[in-house]
């Protein structure tokens, strides 16, 4: 008997054996004996919540709670009970504590410039911007914005 709940071994066995290969776990905060857990099979998340709650107050995991979802996290202490209780050697780690491999094959790295490009001599930002005001044109009367051109009235 989990924390006043009856559970069978396999379930509660079943629910250790997610929380030490990925070091957390997550329950909806959804007490219907209908809702089941998504990522254990054929057990509910009541039960998920008390297994835990029993390790909790053990001290073999940390809570925290957000937005109706619990979170467990593994402490040292129950990483080495759920060894003892799995029957797992010690070279075995959770997924949280378990380091990534290094890439070995050198991809292409992003180059990151601090200052722009070098441009070509004579020119500036200044100077193309007003080439671009001279080639301007006035889409109402067709007259070059910028020239010299003068209406007349008519």
């Amino acid at each position: 008997m989990v924390a006043g709940i009856l559970m069978s071994l396999r379930e509660l066995r079943n629910i250790y054996e997610l929380l030490f290969r990925d070091g957390v776990i997550v329950a909806k905060d959804d007490r219907r004996p209908q809702s089941q857990h998504p990522e254990v099979q054929g057990v509910t998340n009541l039960q998920v919540i008390q297994a835990l709650r029993s390790l909790r107050s053990r001290g073999y995991v940390r809570e925290s709670y957000v937005w109706r979802h619990h979170y467990w996290y593994l402490t040292d202490e129950g990483i080495h009970f759920l060894r003892q209780y799995l029957h797992l050697p010690t070279d075995i780690v959770p997924g949280s504590l378990r380091r990534l491999p290094k890439a070995t094959g050198r991809g292409p790295r992003p180059v990151a410039r601090s200052r722009p490009l070098p441009r070509p001599e004579g020119h500036s930002d200044r100077q193309e911007y007003r080439r671009i005001q001279e080639l301007r044109v006035d889409k109402l009367t067709g007259v070059e914005l910028g020239s010299k051109t003068t209406l007349k009235a008519g």
